[in-house]
């Protein structure tokens, strides 16, 4: 029996590999044809009327979609795998916040957001799929949300590294909140463009890093929680 659960053990680890090689292989096959459409887009753009041009957008806005979706989905193979590399180095946390939120300034002003940070100690982490990670928390408040304010509250601890993002969006329905981190999930009120990869990439690059990434409601909105422990919890 012993020897049985190991091969079977042994076979699921292997066939995570293989799975996490054929995603790499479908992202790289991908990319060249997706460089090339965006090319022929940005070429198009210029021999167009004003009205074409929109239409023109409107595709790159769905070529760069996809282009997320494929590096997202390559990325939760490896993380499943076990074959993502994760390079920890002691920054702090302003720092790391900063690169996290950098991607949304602009669509956050458009939207008439404003984003309140206050970060204070260090955290021990891979800064590029930590900042990920928060990104994706970001990104998720300001999708569902309309004017307010995103607030971001980092410290250090003897214990662990916090970071707790709070919206004024009017919090996470009920019925959602136990499958919020699920993978493909979709809430009643997730914008028409969500493909609910974001908030799982999240949760596993936590976890991956000795950490938690949990998500509540609180008075006007909703919370989302993120420690990464000093040591094995």
């Amino acid at each position: 029996m012993t020897l049985r659960l190991r091969e079977q053990s042994a076979q699921l680890e292997k066939e995570k590999l293989q799975l996490a090689d054929a995603m790499a292989d479908i992202s790289h096959q991908m990319r060249t044809p997706l460089t090339a459409v965006n090319l022929l887009l940005t070429s198009l753009a210029g021999h167009v009327d004003e009205e074409s041009r929109g239409d023109v957008r409107a595709l790159r806005r769905q070529v760069a979609r996809m282009d997320w979706l494929v590096e997202s989905l390559l990325k939760l193979a490896k993380l499943d795998a076990g074959t993502a590399r994760f390079c920890p180095e002691t920054i702090p946390l302003s720092a790391l916040l900063a690169r996290a939120a950098e991607p949304f300034a602009i669509g956050m002003e458009l939207r008439g957001q404003q984003l309140q940070v206050e970060a204070s100690g260090n955290v021990r982490c891979d800064p590029a799929w930590t900042a990920e990670a928060l990104g994706n928390i970001l990104k998720n408040c300001s999708e569902h949300m309309q004017e307010g304010t995103i607030t971001v509250r980092a410290e250090e601890n003897a214990v662990a590294s916090v970071v707790v993002i709070r919206d004024t969006g009017g919090g996470i329905a009920l019925q959602d909140l136990p499958h919020l981190f699920e993978r493909y999930y979709k809430g009643e009120n997730a914008p028409e463009q969500s493909i609910g990869i974001g908030l799982a990439l999240s949760r596993s690059i936590a976890a991956a890093q000795n950490g938690t990434l949990t998500a509540a409601n609180v008075p006007g909105g909703a919370e989302f929680t993120m420690k990464l422990y000093k040591g094995i919890v």
